[in-house]
């Protein structure tokens, strides 16, 4: 009769199909385990609701996996390694879980899920998921091989002529098996799957074996561990006892010899040392059909049967192949994603360093080192300087003072601009044109990615110089390194005044910003070094510098601005106009949504738009700024920019739901601020075009901003933060339907005269004529009036809804 062949693929599958029976039946009672995990059902008129599992993580399509901090960890495999190390409760005396979580490349530490910020050691975890889960299984694994010995000492007992001990531990896979059916496991089939595992395991542990150390071995995951199989055990005499681990298998019957009992104890432990060589070597057995011409070391006796002849010894031929190690790794696209997953959580758990901690820094060696321009010194210098700017003084404000370094900081300046522009000078006149067309945000960042995608895109040089260029680095990396390096420093409070006052700092960086239009009509950097994806990471530099610094930035004479102020006020306006006339984000929150296709409950306003409506807003708040920027700004892009704001401000119900969230909140009340400050400093013929502009709709859209956030509730500080939005809005309305020149001194501020009845009293600033702004609207600002309301904002509700006089 010939044998099956079994490959070692299908005792792997077979060894993992009884674990995972056996794990759902010993949760059977408790509280079942999800399906995904064991690959059985739930057991019927269970609620799987109710499971107290919900949180576990079970990747799909792998029973028997729970991933734990990114690691999928194997319950067969932690299960045997447990076990190998001396059990659940040696480990747990020993506080040994961090040795087996070293076993599966877990880190030391985890974040905590109730506590954001707190960390928590990986025993900590680990050690409650195996009583969890794996403990209950362990217990009965050990109850059902002490009921099987017992029952086999009985059998003996009352049978002294039969052997009722464990099968013959030399007995093939196709030998008979006494007592059992064929396609059956017997009541012990999980209790007796472990076959290398030592026999007479109780529930407990003797204290030997509990003072012991675990073994501290290298080789922990070649080691012999325990094995799962299904051994041939005699039939029960009662097998109602165990009738709940019956189960029927269509595959052959898969059988691998245990232990005997009487086995001395050295026999045992030489056995154990063979199975660790050969699970390290990973040996697959291949047995030929037999053949008693050649004899090997390799007997296969049969079970002995009483009144039998002896059988003759029968020889095989053993054939071993070796397959080399190999290690498994789980890639996705080339990246490992669990270890990129373990770099990020290991630079959380990086706290910022002390500015001390770097020790003695020679600022006059890293200044040399800039001006001498090696490769090398350059690379030292930039990293040095870069990495004190990110660094914190002792005191809260404090940082790398710059202040302090002006021959360093002018060197890393001569740096930016030899690197982007060689000896080329700056010009010293420029404005912006009224008619010229502007290149917008958008369409810099869809260029780039259409080139980016182009097929082949990864394997073109991107940098401009590189035929003109020798051998070192790029000079875009450097301008990027530069601007990152005075983004950084702009960061710290006491940099700010000097990095503001700073002209040449604040003229270079927007000067490497710049855009032209080459000679095909496509945008082209205004640095030969850069590329328009450099350009679009120095703008956003740029922006955050502008950020940081507007508190402390004022342009000098406004009445007549030099060509400096000029300069540098135009291209700042520039970038900001860039981003936010763009159309297609000129829109309400919801249909911005919509055309993103981010999720509502995780939305957020445009990271750009909103850090550029911050730095206007900021840079506006002083009227000798706006002065400026009513100088350099023509009325064409003044009326584009106010459109595309009132364009993006809530309308529908839907809209106003998503200010309840603070970054939306934050992003209207830029917006409004926005809009008054361009109110202010547009002309009068202008203001007198928004008023009565019938498709921009600037008083509905405001005075229905104002009504809802006069109404709505909340606790008094939230409420205080929606009666900010309100006025802001009333004020920009208010600019609006003044329609005179902010800026212009010329009328006289005396009081009028008054004598007598029928004249103006001496007190009283006058009497407005016109049309308000919400005169066609007075039954919404009576409405308002009614409300409480502080007196400011009671008395310009009052004069918008005025009627000509």
């Amino acid at each position: 009769m010939s044998h099956p062949n079994f490959t070692q693929s299908d005792v792997v599958k077979h060894r993992q199909r009884t674990f995972l029976a056996g794990l759902a039946g010993a949760h059977a009672t408790r509280a079942p385990l999800p399906p995904a995990l064991t690959g059985s059902p739930y057991p019927p008129n269970y609620d799987p609701t109710n499971s107290p599992w919900k949180s576990l993580d079970c990747p799909p399509g792998q029973p028997g996996v729970v991933r734990v901090g990114g690691k999928d960890i194997d319950l067969l495999r932690l299960w045997q390694i447990v076990t190998q190390l001396g059990g659940w409760q040696k480990i747990s005396q020993q506080n040994g879980w961090a040795q087996v979580a070293h076993q599966f490349d877990l880190p030391e530490y985890l974040p905590h899920l109730s506590i954001p910020g707190q960390q928590r050691p990986v025993g900590q975890i680990l050690g409650p998921l195996y009583t969890a889960i794996l403990h209950p299984f362990d217990e009965f694994y050990r109850r059902n091989m002490q009921e099987g010995n017992n029952r086999r000492a009985m059998m003996a007992g009352r049978q002294p002529g039969v052997n009722a001990g464990p099968p013959n531990v030399n007995a093939g896979p196709g030998a008979p098996h006494i007592g059992l059916q064929p396609g059956t496991v017997g009541p012990n089939a999980v209790g007796g799957m472990v076959a290398q595992h030592t026999v007479n395991q109780n529930s407990t542990i003797s204290p030997a074996s509990q003072s012991q150390p675990l073994p501290q071995s290298p080789h922990l995951r070649q080691a012999s561990a325990p094995n799962f199989q299904s051994p041939a055990i005699p039939s029960d005499p009662a097998p109602q006892a165990s009738s709940q681990l019956n189960t029927a298998i269509s595959a052959p019957q898969l059988t691998k010899p245990s232990l005997d009992t009487s086995e001395p104890e050295n026999q045992g432990t030489k056995r154990r040392l063979e199975s660790e060589e050969a699970e390290g070597k990973r040996a697959r057995q291949k047995t030929d059909p037999p053949d008693t011409t050649e004899t090997t070391n390799t007997t296969t006796p049969h079970v002995p049967v009483p009144g039998a002849p002896p059988s003759r010894t029968q020889f095989t031929r053993t054939k071993v192949e070796y397959i080399p190690l190999s290690r498994e790794i789980d890639f996705t696209g080339g990246r490992d994603f669990n270890a990129l997953e373990e770099d990020y959580l290991r630079s959380q758990r990086r706290p910022m360093r002390d500015i001390n901690e770097w020790g003695t820094v020679d600022i006059e060696a890293l200044t040399m080192s800039i001006r001498s321009r090696l490769n090398a010194e350059l690379s030292y210098a930039l990293t040095t300087i870069t990495l004190l700017s990110t660094m914190r003084g002792p005191t809260p404000g404090s940082g790398f003072p710059i202040s302090q370094c002006t021959d360093l900081l002018e060197e890393v300046l001569d740096l930016l601009e030899e690197e982007a522009f060689g000896t080329t000078p700056d010009i010293t006149d420029y404005r912006l044109d009224k008619g010229a067309e502007m290149v917008r945000h958008r369409a810099l960042v869809d260029d780039v990615l259409e080139n980016e995608s182009m097929l082949f895109a990864g394997l073109k040089i991107h940098d401009p110089q590189y035929r003109t260029r020798g051998p070192g680095h790029r000079a875009g990396n450097i301008v990027l390194t530069v601007t990152n390096l005075i983004r950084n420093l702009s960061v710290t409070p006491d940099n700010m005044p000097c990095l503001a006052r700073h002209e040449r700092t604040l003229d270079l960086v927007l000067r490497v910003c710049g855009i032209t239009m080459s000679s095909d009509g496509t945008p082209k950097p205004t640095s030969p070094a850069l590329t328009l994806s450099d350009v679009i990471n120095v703008r956003k530099d740029a922006l955050h510098i502008f950020g940081n610094l507007s508190n402390y930035i004022v342009f000098p004479n406004p009445n007549s601005p030099s060509n400096a102020t000029t300069l540098t006020a135009s291209r700042i306006l520039e970038i900001i106009a860039s981003i936010l006339i763009e159309p297609f984000d000129s829109v309400p929150p919801t249909q911005f949504l919509k055309q993103s296709g981010v999720p509502f409950p995780h939305s957020r306003p445009s990271s750009v738009a909103d850090l550029a409506l911050d730095v206007f807003t900021r840079l506006g708040q002083l009227d000798s700024n706006r002065q400026v920027f009513s100088r350099v700004m023509p009325q064409s892009l003044i009326w584009r920019l106010l459109e595309s704001l009132v364009h993006r401000l809530p309308v529908s119900d839907l809209d106003f739901a998503f200010l309840s969230r603070d970054p939306w909140l934050s992003y209207l009340e830029k917006t409004i601020m926005a809009i008054y400050t361009i109110a202010f400093f547009s002309p009068p013929e202008l203001k007198k075009k928004i008023k009565t502009d019938r498709p921009l709709c600037f008083s509905q859209v405001m005075i229905r901003i104002v009504q809802r956030f006069v109404s709505m509730g909340g606790s008094p500080e939230v409420r205080q933060w929606h009666l900010a939005v309100a006025r802001r809005a009333v004020e920009a309305m208010k600019v609006v339907d003044e329609e005179d020149d902010a800026f212009d001194t010329s009328q006289s501020t005396q009081t009028t005269l008054a004598f007598g009845m029928g004249f103006i009293d001496g007190n009283d600033s006058g009497i407005e004529k016109g049309i308000g702004l919400l005169a066609s609207r007075r039954d919404a600002a009576w409405e308002l009036l009614m409300r409480d309301l502080d007196p400011v904002m009671f008395s310009e509700l009052e004069s918008l809804m005025r009627v000509e006089c």
